[in-house]
This record gives C-alpha cells, sequence and structure tokens, in this order.
C-alpha cells in the first residue's frame, strides 16, 4: 500500500508523521512503519465510516479518544474477526503516532497512555502450530516442487533461502539484487531486527536456482522477489510470501506451514548437529537463551522416556 492512498486531513498529518520518522530512519520504511500504515489506515477509515470522520488531533477528539479506541477494539474483534495480539499491535501504532504528536507540540500530553490497558492474550491466541521438518521432508518438499507445475522458481527459492539462512521474512523479502553474490555464495548488507546488517550464506543448489530465475525474469525491479500488482512488477508482499510457503507444507501434510517455521527448522537442525552455541549465532540472535526457549525441538515424551530407561538399565533399576 502507498502512502498516497490516503487521503484527508488525518491522512495529511499521519503521513507528516511518517515522513517524519522514515528521515530519521529510513531502513524502518519499509518494515515497521509499513506496518504502522497499514494498521493506521484501518483505523482512519474506521473513523470516517462510524465517527462522523473525527480528526486524530481535535480536542474533542483527544477528550473522548478512550472511549472511541474501545468502540474501535470491539469494531476490530467482532467485525474483523481481530484477536488480541493483532488488536494490541494497532493499538500500538495509534500510539506511537500521538507520541510524536506530543514531541512536535502538536498535544499537550498524550490522550490514552496509562488510560487504556492492552489486551489480554490468551494462551489459545499465542499457541501458532510451529512446525520442525525433518530432513526427509526437506528433500520430499525439493522433489515435490521440482516435478509439480503448480511451484515456480520463486517458490523453490523462498523455500530454500530459508532453510538455508534461516532469515526472518522481512530480510527475505527485501533482498536485492545487488545484495547476492553468487560467485562466492553470499547475501549481504541486509538489515535484520533490531537494524542490525547481516550477511547470509546460501549453498549450490539455492545459487542455481537464484540464476535460472535471473535469466529468465523479464522486469527491472531491483528485488530479488517480485509479483505482478495491477499488471506492474513489485517487490512481493509479506502476505504473498506466506501464501507460497503454506502452498509448500501441503506438499507434506501441512495445512498451516509459515516462514517462521522454516525459521526454526533450520536453526534447530544446525543446534542438533552441531550445537547451541553455533545456531544462536546463525540465528543472529543476540545469545543462547532465545535459541534454546523458541527455536530447538523439545523432546517428547516418549523420546525423553527412552533415555530415562536407558539410564535406569545402566543403573541397574
Amino acid at each position: 500500500m502507498e502512502l498516497q492512498e490516503l487521503k484527508g486531513r488525518n491522512a495529511e498529518i499521519y503521513l507528516e508523521y511518517l515522513n517524519s520518522n522514515i528521515a530519521k530512519n529510513a531502513a524502518t520504511k519499509n518494515t515497521t512503519y509499513k506496518t504502522y500504515l497499514n494498521n493506521m489506515k484501518q483505523f482512519v477509515e474506521y473513523l470516517k465510516a462510524y465517527e462522523n470522520n473525527r480528526y486524530l488531533l481535535s480536542k474533542d477528539t483527544l477528550k473522548i479518544i478512550v472511549s472511541v479506541l474501545e468502540r474501535y477494539i470491539r469494531y476490530c474483534r467482532e467485525v474483523k474477526g481481530n484477536n488480541a495480539r493483532t488488536i494490541n499491535n494497532k493499538i500500538t501504532a495509534i500510539s506511537s503516532f500521538y507520541i510524536w504528536a506530543v514531541k512536535r507540540d502538536l498535544i499537550a500530553t498524550h490522550p490514552f497512555r496509562d488510560k487504556l490497558d492492552r489486551l489480554k492474550v490468551t494462551d489459545v491466541e499465542k499457541r501458532r502450530n510451529s512446525y520442525y521438518l525433518s530432513n526427509k521432508e526437506i528433500i520430499e518438499i525439493n522433489i515435490k516442487m521440482e516435478m509439480d507445475k503448480r511451484f515456480d522458481l520463486q517458490d523453490r527459492i523462498i523455500f530454500n533461502l530459508i532453510i538455508d539462512t534461516a532469515c526472518r521474512i522481512s530480510a527475505l523479502q527485501s533482498i536485492k539484487l545487488g545484495n547476492i553474490d553468487l560467485e562466492s555464495g553470499i547475501i549481504f548488507g541486509i538489515v535484520e531486527k533490531e537494524q542490525k546488517i547481516v550477511e547470509f550464506a546460501i549453498f549450490e543448489e539455492t545459487v542455481n536456482l537464484i540464476r535460472e530465475w535471473l535469466r529468465c525474469r523479464n522486469d527491472n525491479v531491483e528485488y530479488l522477489l517480485t509479483t505482478k500488482y495491477g499488471g506492474v512488477f513489485k517487490q512481493m508482499s509479506k502476505s504473498t510470501i506466506r501464501d507460497r510457503v503454506k502452498k509448500i507444507g501441503k506438499l507434506v501434510g501441512i495445512e498451516n506451514l509459515y516462514p517462521h517455521s522454516l525459521r526454526k527448522t533450520s536453526i534447530n537442525l544446525i543446534a542438533k548437529t552441531a550445537g547451541i552455541d553455533l545456531a544462536s549465532e546463525f540465528a543472529n540472535h543476540s545469545g543462547t537463551d532465545v535459541t534454546k526457549k523458541h527455536y530447538v525441538k523439545k523432546t517428547s515424551a516418549r523420546d525423553r522416556k527412552n533415555k530415562l530407561l536407558e539410564i535406569r538399565k545402566k543403573a541397574g533399576f
């Protein structure tokens, strides 16, 4: 979604906020602030449709903003079907705008800080099925994609790139042709989480897939992954990448495979074969705690029982 798609004075002041932040930190233009823009566009549209198009910074709006947001929360939940985590993200985007407005002396104080509680994210909402693919499934997927015409080169590149590098979806989406050195098999200069600039190693099969893709593509887009939107080739969106990974998962009977599951698969395989320290470095984590807690497949009760039986047998039980 382009900035120009928003219209009206709410759009004008919000775009001023976005431009201010992008000027301060250009690296977030296509990540954090793109997400904020999408979330804010929905709120502005809600204000127009259900709140008499009230102005974000008017005294009347600021006075009753908590009530407005409570109605918006119900709308998000009951009409849009959003869960608590998604709604909290939308409120964060709105709050960030008002923090900026205070700094710019457009308003005196933040209108709902400490007045609106974040929604509680339940265990059910936290739980997203997370799959760790086996080596066998990785091989099976690659064979089936090569044989099935429903899967194109970009599907195969997406899958193999994440397995090779354990990159996050934001990094994958942002890879430009100028970031890729096919001779050395290195992708460099990628801005990751917390603005870290990282490099990724890719291997022969992925390198060959990218070479083939570069030979056959006929667009001038600077990004590796592209899609045709409205007759024009553009950078592939995260939602399109997710849809492609979901389609890939069905090849091995997984209905809801996410890019993050492929990242976790890659990190888990490194941890199991080379240890947690290398896996943490590979994942670009700041320490091993996150890697251990969230990226290494937990031992099943059956496996633990078998290990305990071996220990008991050795101990003479």
